[in-house]
């Protein structure tokens, strides 16, 4: 299942549509299409009281707190610049909910892969195919697309399917994916997936990572994956946090330049 968030209609100044990036969006852990279009999206909130201005949508059982602690409000702030497709990750999820989670939205929850550990401590990704089989159907059915925005699991699903793409393993048929951004994106542990990140080194990378997130030693070595990578650091845990004015300036120059070379 995919869902559209369409940005602004059009230029004041000359009637026509504006040109946007168009970025396929990858949900974390057990979570959904959904759920992820939720944290990006804007809900205003009254800071002083119990209830939302607007109720939530329907996929939500989120309280006035956990509104102004999850959403983001990205998708207002960069309404001119792009226009995102949120995917639902192929496999339904395979164990408990996180904590973080479950409380907050309601399902159906969805994972990329399950990711297990053996005795000798070696990691497989099960389900990691279907996912990859999952991205080649999203960029067929509603690409072409300019790149990839994950979040956690999201991203490394996103960095990865980069990565695959220049390797020519995967997404052969899709015109090239040019660059990717991550929220708290981690680096996959199994091995037998380590040999696509060489060929993503080159491609442009955003990240956004927060200080307290209890998964940044995997973040970093996501991060290290990337020739020059743009990253963003918030106070924050494990989330999609409302940047401040100084780092939203920082991702708008990033995606501007993804504008103008897409543009050439």
């Amino acid at each position: 299942m995919a869902a559209t968030i369409h940005g602004a209609a059009g230029s004041a100044a000359t009637g026509m549509p504006k040109a946007k990036l168009k970025i396929l969006a990858t949900h974390s852990f057990r979570t959904s299409a959904a759920i992820f279009k939720e944290q990006v999206t804007f809900e205003a909130c009254r800071l002083t009281g119990a209830v939302p201005v607007n109720p939530p949508p329907p996929a939500s059982r989120s309280s006035s707190r956990s509104l102004q602690l999850q959403r983001s409000g990205l998708d207002k702030a960069l309404d001119d610049l792009i226009e995102l497709t949120f995917i639902d990750a192929p496999n339904a999820a395979s164990g408990p909910i996180p904590d973080d989670v479950s409380p907050f939205f309601a399902g159906p929850y969805y994972e990329w892969w399950n990711a297990q550990r053996d005795e000798q401590g070696k990691w497989t990704y099960e389900g990691w195919q279907r996912a990859v089989a999952a991205i080649e159907e999203a960029l067929r059915q509603h690409g072409p697309f300019d790149g990839l925005m994950g979040f956690s699991q999201g991203g490394a699903m996103a960095s990865l399917a980069v990565g695959m793409q220049r390797s020519g393993f995967a997404l052969k048929d899709a015109p090239p994916l040019r660059f990717c951004i991550c929220f708290a994106g981690i680096k996959v542990r199994d091995p037998s997936l380590e040999c696509f990140y060489a060929a993503m080194r080159p491609v442009p990378s955003l990240h956004i990572i927060g200080d307290k997130d209890p998964v940044k030693r995997l973040t970093n070595q996501l991060i290290d994956s990337f020739d020059h990578p743009l990253v963003i650091n918030h106070t924050r845990g494990h989330v999609i946090p409302a940047l401040q004015p100084p780092d939203l300036q920082r991702v708008r120059a990033f995606l501007e330049t993804q504008l103008r070379e897409a543009a050439l």
